[in-house]
C-alpha cells in the first residue's frame, strides 16, 4: 500500500475511533447528570461535596468529548482525562477490589476503565505516552479475554443467545481478544491486530448490545454497558494507527 493510501486509511481509522470514543464520553457525561444521586455513592466517603464532584466529572467527560470532536487541545484534554480515569481506578476501583477481591464483576469494571485510560493516552499523540497507552489498552484485554473461559455473564464481548453452541463461541470470543491483545503488545503486523479487534468488538456490539438497548431504551445500566464496549472498540481503532503515528506517517491529534 502506498504511503498516501496508508495515510488516508489510517486517518480514517483514527477519525472513526475518535468519534466512537467521544460519543461514549458524551453519554457518560449525560448519565452523570441523570443519575447524579446514585453516582454520589461511588465517591469515597472522605471526599466532601459528593454531588459537586459528580457534576464536575460530567462536565469533564463532555468537555473532553468536544475537544476530541473538534480536534482542538486534544493532547491537553486527553491527558487530563487519563488523569481523571487514573483517579477513578485508585480511589474507586482499588478499594473495591481490596474489599472484595473475589468479585469478577469488580475486576471487569476496573479493567475496562484501564483500557479506556490507555486509549486516552494514545489520543494525546505524545510519543512518550503512546507505549504506556498501548500497554494499558492491551494487557487488560488479555485478562478480559481470559474471563470468557470462566463464563462470566458480564464480560466485555458477550455471545448472543441465538448463537448455536454458546460455550464454543464464548471460548472463541475470548481467544480472539487474547490473541489480538498479545499481537498488539508484540508490535507485529503493524496495526492489523488492533484493527481486527476493533471490527470484532463492533460486530459483537451490533449483534448483542444494540438489540438489548433497543428493547429497553431507558435502561441506564444497558446504556453504560454498551458505551463501555463502544469506547473500547473505538480505542482499538485508535491504537491500530499507532505504528503510523510513531513513524510520523500520521498525526493522531494536535
Amino acid at each position: 500500500m502506498a504511503k498516501t493510501e496508508l495515510y488516508i486509511f489510517m486517518n480514517t481509522l483514527v477519525i472513526t475511533g475518535k468519534w466512537l470514543y467521544a460519543i461514549t464520553l458524551v453519554v457518560f457525561g449525560i448519565q452523570h447528570f441523570i443519575y447524579a444521586d446514585f453516582l454520589t455513592t461511588y465517591v469515597p466517603a472522605w471526599i466532601p461535596w459528593h454531588l459537586f464532584f459528580v457534576y464536575l466529572v460530567a462536565v469533564a467527560f463532555i468537555a473532553a468529548a468536544l475537544s476530541i470532536i473538534i480536534n482542538k487541545y486534544v493532547r491537553l484534554s486527553c491527558t487530563m482525562l487519563s488523569v481523571m480515569l487514573a483517579l477513578f481506578i485508585l480511589l474507586i476501583h482499588v478499594p473495591r477490589l481490596l474489599n472484595d477481591p473475589q468479585n469478577p464483576q469488580t475486576w471487569t469494571r476496573a479493567l475496562q476503565d484501564v483500557v479506556i485510560m490507555g486509549t486516552a493516552l494514545v489520543l494525546t499523540s505524545n510519543l512518550r505516552l503512546l507505549p504506556i497507552g498501548k500497554y494499558l489498552f492491551a494487557v487488560p484485554m488479555i485478562i478480559l479475554g481470559l474471563q470468557h473461559f470462566a463464563h462470566m455473564a458480564f464480560v466485555t464481548a458477550k455471545v448472543p443467545a441465538y448463537f448455536p453452541g454458546i460455550i464454543v463461541w464464548d471460548y472463541l470470543f475470548g481467544l480472539i481478544m487474547i490473541i489480538a491483545a498479545i499481537a498488539i503488545l508484540s508490535n507485529r503486523y503493524l496495526g492489523v491486530p488492533a484493527l481486527l479487534l476493533g471490527i470484532f468488538l463492533m460486530v459483537s456490539i451490533i449483534l448483542y448490545q444494540v438489540p438489548l438497548l433497543l428493547s429497553d431504551i431507558r435502561n441506564g445500566q444497558q446504556w453504560a454497558g454498551t458505551m463501555l464496549e463502544l469506547a473500547i472498540a473505538g480505542g482499538a481503532f485508535v491504537v491500530s494507527a499507532m505504528p503510523a503515528a510513531k513513524y510520523n506517517a500520521l498525526k493522531i491529534a494536535t
